[in-house]
């Protein structure tokens, strides 16, 4: 009878200059430059199958996350705020990056059996992703400049404009990659309903190519548009997004409803949601929600939206 064999559990704290690792099995904290001749020459050392949990952080994980799976690792992306739950949930009261490595790799062996382990992407997948992001960062610093400088009546129209014209050129190279990703009969399909622009369905296909999800429903989830549901007996909680998704992808959506309440069945759909007693945010985020599903299903069902004339009539 074959020996079981128990996989070497490490979790992973990074930083910018050098990541804390703690091994489950051994109990050893180790500090090790963010260096790829470090991280080569680190890796290297274990001998059996590995998996590790790492809580991704801007860019400084992605050299030690290809260079492990390049040696045939599990690597596990832990969410930061799945992470500062479960912190709570296990009553860690301190917060220290090797307190953050040990709770990665519990995390890990506990949980393994409910985690998805990295699967990498294409490059230009990876790339497409980072623009999406980076975009979201130029729109936000225009937007915190606009009110800085409203306040003190400073023109700062040359930034501006200098930053509308970087917009150009992300959005451009985001739909180039799209193109060379295949992606492009899915963005049409975005482009068709009311609402969505350039940004968002640019940003709607490359969330759905994030993962392979099994219905609307999972895409909902991933986006961080779900209701979190609070009851018990006779307490009824307020019902509040769950927000887990990537931040950008809830903003465009928002923004999208606004010109989308200008069709006529979208229209229809916000007053309903109005007359149920939610407010104006409410409504337009249940409608942010009714777009993402739709965008969803004309992706996988390979499908335009099809417009429907005002006096179209429907049953209830």
């Amino acid at each position: 009878m074959a020996n079981h064999v128990t996989k070497i559990t490490l979790g992973i704290d990074v930083a910018k200059d050098q990541h804390v690792i703690y091994n489950w099995q051994t109990g050893q904290t180790t500090k090790l430059r963010n260096e790829i001749s470090d991280i080569k020459t680190w890796l290297k050392t274990f001998h059996g199958p590995v998996r590790i949990a790492i809580e991704s952080t801007s860019n400084y994980h992605l050299t030690l996350v290809d260079e492990a799976l390049a040696l045939g690792y599990e690597v596990y992306l832990v969410n930061p705020r799945q992470l500062a739950h479960y912190r709570e949930a296990v009553n860690v009261r301190n917060k220290t990056d090797p307190l953050d490595a040990w709770l990665l790799a519990r995390y890990l062996e506990h949980e393994v059996d409910q985690l998805r382990p990295f699967q990498p992407r294409d490059l230009r997948a990876q790339r497409v992703w980072r623009l999406v992001l980076r975009r979201a960062t130029v729109v936000k610093s225009r937007q915190q400049l606009q009110q800085s400088f409203a306040e003190v009546q400073m023109s700062i129209r040359g930034v501006l404009s200098q930053l509308q014209s970087l917009l150009v050129r992300i959005e451009r190279r985001i739909l180039t990659l799209i193109r060379e990703l295949g992606w492009w009969p899915d963005y049409q399909h975005c482009l068709s309903i009311p609402g969505i622009g350039s940004s968002n369905a640019s940003a709607l296909v490359v969330a759905y190519h994030r993962g392979a999800f099994s219905g609307s429903d999972a895409f909902i989830s991933y986006l961080g548009l779900d209701v979190r549901i609070r009851d018990s007996g006779c307490f009824k909680g307020r019902r509040k997004l769950t927000k887990r998704g990537e931040p950008e992808l809830r903003r465009l959506l928002f923004c999208a409803s606004h010109p989308a309440r200008h069709y006529h069945r979208f229209a229809e759909y916000y007053q309903r949601q109005l007359d149920k007693g939610l407010c104006k945010i409410a409504a337009r985020v249940a409608l942010s929600r009714k777009l993402a599903r739709i965008a969803f299903t004309l992706m996988r069902n390979e499908e335009t939206f099809k417009k429907e004339e005002k006096n179209y009539c429907v049953g209830s």
